[in-house]
């Protein structure tokens, strides 16, 4: 008996000390990946020359042009899904108009709640959030049927239409609010 607990106790030691390491190895790659991901994002709801992260009650980067004037901002942000949060990059210019909406994270069903995520054939973004570009804060309403004013649900995926346009709505409402303010 005791043999098998010490044959037991040295594999699992083995197993710890391998997981250990290659976590060791890939953490500061995922890392590289994961910036590399924000980048592209950032550029995708806001094109800009430079970004600069800005942390106080809301965190956002703000974009700047060549002139290192200030031409929006990128909020992360996230709604409640179906599977879990779905986690969000919106971009907003100076005119208060939404420039892009990117997911980076979810969990939704596929075939039904990843719609929000999914790209056409011969298409370079997803419909869904196509439809976000140059609308006003205001016009930001979720709606079941054909419209070309606000934003048209997905079909079999309502809780993942409004959880994105939830998150969208609150957030870069929330962050106006407090951008007045100052």
């Amino acid at each position: 008996m005791f043999r098998l607990s010490m044959s037991l106790f040295a594999v699992a030691l083995i197993c710890a000390l391998t997981l250990a390491l290659i976590y060791q190895k890939t953490a500061p790659v995922i890392e590289q990946q994961k910036q590399m991901l924000l980048e592209r994002s950032l550029q995708s709801v806001l094109p800009a020359d430079s970004y600069q992260k800005k942390e106080g009650e809301i965190l956002y980067y703000e974009a700047k042009n060549a002139e290192s004037n200030v031409i929006g901002w990128a909020l992360p942000l996230s709604g409640k899904g179906y599977g879990g949060n779905i986690q969000l990059l919106v971009g907003v210019d100076t005119k208060e108009n939404i420039t892009g909406v990117q997911v980076l994270e979810h969990s939704e069903t596929p075939g039904l709640g990843s719609k929000i995520n999914e790209i056409e054939y011969k298409q370079t973004e997803a419909k869904f959030l196509k439809q976000f570009k140059g609308r006003n804060i205001q016009d930001v309403v979720l709606i079941k049927g054909s419209t070309d004013k606000n934003i048209q649900a997905i079909t079999g995926a309502t809780i993942s239409s409004k959880a994105v346009v939830a998150g969208v709505r609150q957030g870069v409402d929330g962050f106006l609010k407090s951008q007045r303010k100052k």
